[in-house]
């Protein structure tokens, strides 16, 4: 039986790698611990996880359902098009998590007065109670982080990120 041939410098240990550009082969890897926008990334991951978990056990309420919350309640009577502007969510996420706190006596709809076609949304008194307990436990979150940073740097902090978000196009909307 006749071995294939193989050149003298293959490994046979590992597959074959797939074709790659010269250039690209030559570049040096991005290093994820020292790439920001990968460890802004984590960062928000992990925060979102924590959130999620936290509204989850406290209320029943998923990330999607606290974010429009939280969104109504720093501005009552929003319109679903400005939640979708101030959260990072696509107006069906949005359109769902509205849908069920609306179900579950959270949040109540308006007509506008000026345009029928434009609805305002509003925490109801049961919604009220229900971001008021999760605020306190939701504001819990990043306390371990603010220990690290006194009170001029959590505002730099902010401020700082604020600033690359906006410096940022947003290519889904």
């Amino acid at each position: 039986m006749t071995q294939p041939h193989t050149h003298p410098d293959a490994r046979t240990d590992e597959p074959e790698p797939p074709h790659v550009l010269k250039d690209q082969a030559d570049r040096e890897p991005i290093r994820l611990t020292e790439y920001w926008p990968y460890q802004i990334t984590v960062l928000a991951d992990r925060i979102a996880r924590l959130t999620a978990a936290i509204v989850k056990r406290e209320a029943g309420l998923n990330l999607s359902q606290w974010r429009v919350l939280a969104a109504i309640a720093e501005a009552p009577g929003r319109t679903a098009a400005e939640v979708v502007t101030v959260t990072p969510m696509d107006k069906g996420i949005v359109s769902r998590a509205t849908k069920a706190l609306l179900e579950a006596g959270l949040v109540v709809r308006r007509a506008s007065q000026a345009d029928g076609r434009v609805s305002h949304l509003y925490l109801t008194g049961k919604g009220m109670g229900v971001y008021d307990h999760l605020r306190d436990a939701v504001e819990a979150v990043p306390i371990a982080a603010n220990r690290m940073m006194d009170s001029g740097e959590q505002d730099a902090f902010c401020s700082l990120v604020r600033r690359l978000a906006n410096s940022v196009p947003d290519g889904e909307r």
